[in-house]
């Protein structure tokens, strides 16, 4: 045998002897393999082992630390670490080494039995800890009398200490504008046009289901470009369970169909549209099919903000952004960023319309958007213009 499969040979020999019980023969096995100046972070372990099976415990802590110096991710030496500090009844330090050992598991091809079930059980203790500790922050919180007046920013931030959220960011496809707030969802009385457009919902409506009635107009809203790649990931494309009716299609007014939506139009004119010329605005009736599901995605750019006007809404229908999901209600707007990823689905048995349109993000000053525009429009003159969608 070569050195590395004396060594290997060896190590197993003192693990063969603790899972025997021979303690003896498996510390004089350790001992040996680290006089001879070949000690690596399984030894330290197996070492560490020996200690606490027979009650040193000094002896274990420092064979433990030797152990994860040599390899910081040691996977049983992080858990064994761990139990000690549970045993001390330091659950914070314990979490925070069963944390990361179920973070260098979980990047591993494949784990034996024996580690799988060392890491369920530490992935149960530590959802305890996480119970006792929401315990301790809420009880210790509620006795400040500060909690019967959070605010929905706060509430979201403890959510997120707690585990219950999962943070997502801005991920446009195309142009990320930097320094704008990661908001999934907008409150709609930050702008000031919200209650005249939510009160012309049923004049729009009627407007809607004479479209509906004429049978004609509505399109898959994923459809083939015929200069651009086509791929499929959703399955939606040239599908009609999402369809759109178009009355502007990027910044282009349709005035045949404009015409036929007088009220609509109206009541948009107040809005302020996301406009650059041969992109934007889109203003759509949004219509998805029974059983509908828009997959996860993410939109072209952050600097836009995406609105729903919701008209059709039967139940079981969902739009959720980031950690947040949301029922349409009809006659209540939805203000979204759609770089944050998201999806909607309709689980009824029929039709969902919502009227769809785009609009600038507040933060963003005149100056820039006009550069904005600027910016768009000169890459449209490099080449074709690549048409976005939500």
């Amino acid at each position: 045998m070569n050195g590395d499969s004396e060594l290997k040979a060896a190590i197993d020999a003192g693990f063969r002897a603790l899972q025997c019980g021979d303690l003896s023969s498996a510390r004089d096995s350790f001992i040996r393999l680290i006089a001879k100046g070949n000690a690596n972070a399984n030894i330290w372990y197996g070492l560490s082992v020996v200690h606490r099976m027979s009650g040193e415990s000094t002896e274990e802590s420092d064979a433990l630390e030797r152990c994860l110096t040599l390899n910081p991710g040691h996977i049983m030496g992080l858990i064994a670490k761990g139990d000690r500090y549970t045993a001390a009844g330091d659950s914070r330090a314990a979490s925070a080494y069963y944390q990361t050992a179920l973070e260098h598991a979980a990047r591993r091809p494949s784990i034996s039995p024996e580690l799988r079930a060392a890491l369920q059980r530490v992935e149960s203790i530590n959802r305890q800890f996480t119970i006792e500790f929401e315990r301790h922050l809420l009880a210790a919180l509620s006795e400040t009398g500060l909690m019967e007046e959070t605010t929905p920013r706060f509430n979201q931030a403890l959510d997120l200490l707690l585990g219950k959220r999962q943070i997502y960011f801005q991920q446009p496809k195309y142009f990320f504008f930097p320094e704008l707030a990661q908001i999934q969802f907008f409150d709609c009385s930050q702008f000031s046009w919200v209650a005249a457009l939510e009160q012309k919902t049923s004049l729009i409506r009627a407007e809607l289901q004479s479209a509906l009635a004429r049978g004609s107009g509505f399109e898959p809203y994923i459809k083939p470009q015929p200069d651009r790649p086509n791929f499929n990931p959703r399955g939606l494309l040239n599908n009609a369970d999402w369809s759109a009716y178009y009355l502007i299609r990027s910044g282009v007014i349709d005035t045949e169909r404009a015409a036929l939506f007088p009220e609509t139009m109206a009541a948009l004119s107040t809005v302020p549209l996301c406009r650059i010329p041969g992109r934007t605005p889109s203003v759509l009736f949004s219509l998805l099919r029974p059983g509908a599901h828009i997959q996860p995605h993410h939109g072209f750019t952050n600097f836009r903000l995406i609105c729903h006007l919701p008209l059709l809404v039967p139940d079981q229908c969902s739009l959720r952004v980031g950690n947040e999901a949301r029922q349409w209600q009809e006659g209540k707007l939805l203000v979204f960023d759609d770089s944050i990823e998201h999806e909607a689905w309709n689980r009824s048995s029929e039709i969902r319309v919502v009227l769809l349109f785009d609009i600038w993000r507040p933060e963003l000053s005149q100056k820039e958007r006009i550069l904005l525009s600027a910016m768009l429009t000169s890459i449209d003159r490099f080449g074709h213009r690549n048409e976005w969608s939500e």
